[in-house]
C-alpha cells in the first residue's frame, strides 16, 4: 500500500547531547584518552587575564583544526558550517545546540594576532606524543623516516628564474682523514676551501617559499616536503619537519634524529630509510652513534667493464685486491685523490690476462678505486642483506609510507592550504598531532574497549 510520508521537521524532541552522540563515535574515544587541558598552560602567556572581551576557549580553537583534520575537511569554512548542525562535533567542542559556534575566521585571526611566531603548535604536537608514550604506544628504539611532497598553494606556471649561490657543505672530518693518509704516504696535504655553487632555480611568483619539485616518474611543480619519522610500535609520528620541495631528503636527516633524541630522550637503536639517505655523512653518524641502520640499495651507473669491481676480493690486512681471473694482486699505489678515493693496480699482471681488453676497458691495466670510508659502505651493505635488515626494511612501507597514505587519503594532506614554510610547519604539527590522537584512541580502544 502506498503511503506518503508526512514531514515533521517542527516536532519538538527532548534529548541531551550525550544521547545524540553514538557510543562508538571516534570523537568520544579521542576525548576519553586524550587530555586537552595542557593547552591552557601552553597559551596562558598569550592572553590577557585582567581586561578585554571574553575570548573563544583556546581548547575549542585547536579542536576546530583537529576536527577538520580527522574528518579530512578541506577548509575551515566548511568545518564551521558542519559544526553548526553536527551533534558529534558540538559534543566534542562542548557547545550545545542553542549556542553559537565560532566563525570560520576565528582561528585564522587568532593565528595572526596571537599564535604566529610562537612555539605553541610544536608544544601541542610534542605533548600528544608524550601522551602516547604514557599510554605505552611508543617504544622509542626503532624508527622509520621518509619524505612526501605536498602541493604548494601556487600556480606551477607562474614563476621566474633566479641564480642562487650556495656554499657546498664541507666534510671536515673526511678532509682530515684524507690528509692523514697523505701524510702517511709522505705526500703534501690537500688544501680545502669553501666551494660556491651557482645554479638557476625556479621561484614561484605566488609562494616564493615553496620549492620546485622534480623527480623521475613524479609530478613536477611547486611543493613542500614533509620529512616524517614514525615509531615502529604503533606508528606514532614523532617528528614532522617541513622544508621547501627542492631540499634533498638526506639534508635534514641527522639534525632531525638529534631533535628526536633531545625532545623525547629516546635511545635510538635501529632505523630504516630508503636510498635517498645513502650518503657517507649519514652512514658515519649511524656508525658513530651505534645505530643499526638499514639503507635501501642505490643503483649507480653501470660499469663499462666485463668484470665488475665487486668480483675483486679485498684483503683488508694487506690493503689490496685479488683479481678473480688470474689471482693477481692489485696493490695500493699510495695515491689518494681529493675526494678520498685510493687507487689499486698491477700493471705487470694485467698484460697476459685473457680478459684484459674488457676488464681494463681498452687501457693498459685495470685500476680499482676504493673510498677511504669504504668500510662504512660495506658495513651498511652487510646490514641491508642480513635477515634483520630485510625484516626491518620491509616494515618501512608498513609504517612511514602507510602514515603518509593515511594523511593524504583520510586527512586532506595532498595540498597545502597555506603559504610559507612557517605556517605550513605550524599546521603540520597540528595535523600530525590529530593523526596521533586518532591512532591513540583506536589502539587503546582495541585494548580496553
Amino acid at each position: 500500500m502506498l503511503k506518503i510520508k508526512e514531514y515533521e521537521q517542527s516536532e519538538m524532541i527532548l534529548y541531551t547531547m550525550e544521547d545524540l552522540v553514538p557510543e562508538e563515535s571516534l570523537f568520544r574515544k579521542i576525548d576519553k584518552y586524550i587530555d586537552f587541558t595542557f593547552i591552557y598552560e601552553e597559551v596562558k602567556d598569550l592572553y590577557c587575564t585582567t581586561n578585554g572581551r571574553n575570548c573563544v576557549d583556546p581548547v575549542v580553537l585547536f579542536k576546530l583544526v583537529f576536527i577538520q583534520t580527522i574528518d579530512g575537511l578541506k577548509s575551515m569554512r566548511k568545518t564551521c558550517e558542519k559544526i553548526k548542525v553536527d551533534a558529534e562535533y558540538r559534543w566534542f567542542l562542548g557547545i550545545p545546540f542553542g549556542k553559537k559556534t565560532p566563525h570560520y575566521s576565528t582561528f585564522s585571526q587568532n593565528y595572526i594576532r596571537r599564535f604566529a611566531g610562537t612555539e605553541v603548535f610544536e608544544k601541542i604536537f610534542v605533548n600528544i606524543v608524550e601522551q602516547a608514550i604514557k599510554h605505552n604506544l611508543v617504544k622509542g628504539e626503532t624508527f622509520f623516516t621518509d619524505s612526501t611532497h605536498k602541493k604548494a598553494n601556487a600556480n606551477k606556471n607562474k614563476y621566474h628564474n633566479e641564480i642562487v649561490k650556495e656554499v657546498k657543505k664541507r666534510r671536515e672530518w673526511l678532509e682530515n682523514e684524507i690528509n692523514e693518509e697523505r701524510v702517511r704516504q709522505n705526500k703534501k696535504e690537500f688544501e680545502y676551501e669553501d666551494e660556491i655553487e651557482e645554479k638557476e632555480i625556479k621561484v614561484s611568483d605566488t609562494d616564493n617559499e615553496s620549492g620546485y619539485y622534480h623527480r623521475d616518474n613524479k609530478e613536477k611543480g611547486f611543493m613542500y616536503l614533509d620529512h616524517r619519522t614514525v615509531d615502529s610500535k604503533c606508528n606514532i609520528i614523532v617528528d614532522c619537519h617541513v622544508t621547501k620541495g627542492n631540499v634533498h631528503d638526506s639534508v635534514p636527516y641527522i639534525s632531525r634524529l638529534e631533535y628526536i633524541k633531545k625532545t623525547f630522550g629516546f635511545k635510538i637503536k635501529e632505523v630504516g630509510i630508503d636510498s635517498g639517505y645513502d650518503t657517507i655523512d649519514i652512514k658515519k653518524y649511524l656508525h658513530d652513534n651505534n645505530i643499526y641502520g638499514v639503507i635501501a640499495y642505490r643503483r649507480y651507473a653501470k660499469a663499462e667493464t666485463t668484470i665488475k669491481k665487486s668480483k675483486f676480493k679485498y684483503i683488508k690486512e694487506s690493503d689490496c685486491y685479488i683479481c678473480p681471473e688470474t689471482g693477481a694482486i692489485l696493490e695500493y699505489t699510495g695515491r689518494i685523490d681529493r675526494n678520498g678515493y685510493k687507487f689499486y693496480s698491477s700493471k705487470e699482471n694485467c698484460n697476459n690476462c685473457p680478459e684484459k681488453n674488457g676488464c681494463c676497458n681498452k687501457k693498459d691495466f685495470r685500476v680499482i678505486t676504493r673510498h677511504i670510508c669504504e668500510d662504512l659502505n660495506e658495513e651498511m651493505r652487510e646490514r641491508r642483506i642480513s635477515a634483520r635488515g630485510k625484516e626491518l626494511y620491509k616494515q618501512r612501507k608498513e609504517k612511514v609510507e602507510r602514515s603518509f597514505a593515511d594523511s593524504k587519503n583520510n586527512h586532506a594532506y595532498r595540498y597545502a592550504m597555506y603559504r610559507g614554510i612557517e605556517k605550513n610547519q605550524n599546521y603540520t604539527w597540528l595535523i600530525c598531532a590529530a593523526q596521533n590522537m586518532k591512532n591513540i584512541a583506536i589502539k587503546k580502544e582495541k585494548v580496553w574497549g
